[in-house]
């Protein structure tokens, strides 16, 4: 039995057959697609939409509405895992993308009045999709070593900045409809081929550091900072993700091999919670390394 129960929320991109292998569950944010009755944004896809359909969706002009996690999902999750004698690890999506870390918290304070001695930690990941996923799975073989919740969450604040992200997108197009960049920015790079290298900064933000010119050169450019930034490849988990652009997350992952050797390549797809903003052909490498420094 599980001294604490971990769950993640609808950006950490982790399918049905990898949280049971992990013991984690999470809590659904939701969205919408155009006028659409908005609906939980389910990590298995069993709302009637693949990840596919999404980015069709998009690709078609219509617009992909999301909204945090619900108080009433909170309670739910949370009371559930507490009346099974269990405290709670809440690993968010990060606060300066989503405000759902707000509300858990809120919940978290409500809950633990009303069961004295349980405790319900809401952790801040400052990351979202892949990384989180990779927080939350250490998380869970920390647990599985017999650390206590408390060591567990003093680890993760000790490594939170070592989760490094490194995106870049097929068009700019997708981030000017969401308000990141200014529309002008957004016609000349696309007319211009200019990519934007996109991290996770210290605070939490997807932080445009740096462009490159051409798709290819922006996709040799964040293997070669994820290889840079990772420490200890050999024995870790290099997460590649991509929105609905499989053949680019291969080429990566072939690039990859080219010059490291990671214990593991784990390639999946990107949901529409983020998927939405950074638009279909994003594709981004997760490693575990050295501490972001932006």
């Amino acid at each position: 039995m599980s001294t604490f129960e971990i769950f993640i929320d609808s950006t950490g991109e982790m399918h049905r057959a990898e949280r049971e292998k992990y013991d984690i569950d999470y809590c659904p944010m939701t969205l919408s697609v155009g006028d659409e009755a908005e609906v939980p944004a389910s990590l298995d896809y069993d709302q009637g939409y693949t990840s596919h359909d999404y980015y069709e969706a998009l690709r078609a002009g219509k617009r992909i509405f999301t909204a945090q996690v619900r108080d009433s999902v909170f309670e739910e999750k949370f009371e559930g895992a507490l009346k099974r004698n269990n405290d709670v690890l809440y690993i968010s999506c990060s606060s300066a993308l989503s405000k759902s870390v707000d509300a858990a918290r809120k919940v978290a304070s409500a809950l633990m009045a009303k069961y004295p001695g349980r405790k319900i930690v809401c952790f801040d990941s400052l990351i979202a999709c892949y990384g989180q996923y990779d927080m939350a799975v250490r998380a869970a073989k920390l647990r599985d070593e017999g650390k206590s919740l408390d060591e567990t969450v003093a680890w993760l604040e000790a490594n939170k900045y070592r989760f490094n992200q490194f995106c870049t997108v097929e068009s700019l197009k997708w981030l000017k409809v969401a308000g990141r960049v200014k529309a002008s920015a957004a016609f000349f790079g696309d007319i211009f081929a200019v990519k934007p290298i996109v991290i996770s900064d210290r605070a939490g933000n997807n932080n445009a550091f740096k462009k490159v010119k051409g798709r290819k050169a922006s996709l040799l450019e964040i293997v070669r900072l994820a290889v840079e930034a990772a420490e200890d490849i050999e024995h870790q988990t290099v997460y590649i993700g991509h929105a609905d652009d499989e053949e680019t997350a291969a080429f990566l992952k072939e690039e990859l091999l080219k010059v490291c050797k990671p214990g593991e390549i784990y390639v999946g797809p990107l949901g529409p919670i983020i998927g939405s903003t950074t638009g279909p052909g994003t594709v981004v490498i997760y490693v575990f390394g050295k501490e972001v420094a932006i």
